[in-house]
């Protein structure tokens, strides 16, 4: 077989000479006609300043493009990109609604265009613009603190076709109240045309895209609670003739009304109404005044019974026990304040709060979203309460 195909070697080579000659003479003397398809060209329309002067615009407001045929010769083709195309057209007596736009090509002298299609449809609406209202929607983990955002413009200018713009139900401008911010501060939001499913409206034009913003936030303080009674003549003293519990409430408020706040009274009790039994009372919240309970419960003290001690702690004051890594206190979502309540057996001698020491035992590892129980140091008394009793890591 091998020595078969060694036979006729210069024949071969001949043929091969040949028919590179051949092809050689075709492409130089000869040069075949041929046909390339471009497609995606981009269409300019020669008469949009006509079309935008009839307070017209092109909806949807996308890049048109066309399908151009390319005819010539094959050498003449090879030359020829997409970006040698050119594809213009005209709308003829522009209106609203649909219109014909009538397409024309360019590329070489030396070749020829065609199209699939010499015509498309576009639609031309009435370009209009309408104010429309910008509503501040607060997002957030600690959206609850936040109090007002005041906008620098409370309307904004939308431009656009007809249909978009009237669809256009307000401009959104979200804040998103991610840190515990304490003080007032200003800000930019960037600003949404939605619709009235909440969608965002494409092909309008908004005057501006962003609008500042002054946040203020809520303030936050530790008040006690007054036991108010019926009896005006009422001596009872606290902690000695009754117990309340808790004996302190945090509120939360605009700055200037918390000045003004340093009690938060019961509604009236009456003093027969005193059992050794907890009865629940409600507080007098005052209007615009957050608070984190609205009930409290009260009861009598016998001669028999201990008395009691209230401590607070600020989150900082917390201490990490077994704590073998590179935790932090950072690393958990701290209270502003830990009430702890100490009650005594009658007679017992009262502790300082410097006795009493608050952790986190991270005996068994630490992951993050978790629940961890807030301890404290061994002291000899009758009982110990912590509010709240556990932090969350972050």
């Amino acid at each position: 077989m091998i020595e078969r195909l060694k036979k006729n070697t210069k024949i071969k080579i001949i043929s091969l000479l040949s028919a590179i000659v051949l092809w050689m003479y075709v492409m130089a003397v000869v040069d075949p006609e041929d046909t390339k398809l471009f497609e995606g060209i981009p269409i300019t329309i020669t008469n949009i300043h006509e079309i935008n002067d009839l307070g017209l615009v092109v909806d949807p407001d996308e890049e048109l493009v066309a399908s151009v045929y390319v005819k010539g010769n094959l050498s003449d083709l090879q030359k020829i990109t997409a970006n040698n195309i050119n594809v213009y057209g005209t709308v003829n007596n522009p209106i609203e609604g649909q219109n014909q736009l009538y397409l024309r090509a360019s590329a070489s002298d030396k070749v020829s265009t065609d199209f699939k299609s010499d015509t498309i449809v576009i639609n031309l609406e009435k370009s209009i613009e309408e104010e429309k209202n910008i509503n501040v929607e607060i997002t957030g983990k600690y959206k609850d603190n936040v109090d007002t955002v005041t906008l620098s413009e409370k309307k904004v200018m939308v431009s656009g076709p007809r249909s978009k713009v009237e669809s256009v139900k307000y401009v959104q401008a979200i804040f998103n109240a991610d840190k515990k911010n304490i003080d007032t501060h200003s800000t930019e939001l960037e600003l949404k045309a939605l619709d009235a499913d909440r969608q965002e409206v494409d092909h309008v034009r908004l005057a501006f895209e962003k609008v500042s913003a002054q946040v203020s936030y809520l303030q936050q303080k530790e008040v006690k609670i007054n036991v108010v009674f019926s009896d005006n003549e009422a001596r009872l003293v606290q902690g000695q003739d009754f117990t309340i519990t808790p004996s302190t409430i945090q509120i939360k408020g605009k700055s200037n009304d918390l000045k003004l706040i340093d009690s938060i009274d019961t509604e009236t009790i009456n003093i027969d109404e005193l059992t050794s039994n907890n009865k629940v009372i409600d507080l007098k919240i005052p209007s615009g005044i957050n608070a984190d309970r609205t009930s409290i419960t009260i009861r009598s003290i016998s001669e028999n019974e201990s008395s009691s001690s209230i401590f607070t702690y600020s989150g900082e004051e917390l201490t990490l026990a077994n704590n073998e890594g590179d935790v932090t206190l950072e690393d958990f979502d701290l209270p502003e304040t830990i009430k702890v309540t100490v009650e005594y057996d009658k007679g017992a001698e009262k502790i300082s709060k410097g006795d009493l020491r608050l952790y986190l035992d991270l005996s068994r590892g630490f992951s993050t979203n978790t629940q961890y129980s807030i301890n404290h140091s061994e002291v000899n008394v009758k009982s110990i309460s912590i509010e709240p009793s556990y932090v969350m890591s972050k």
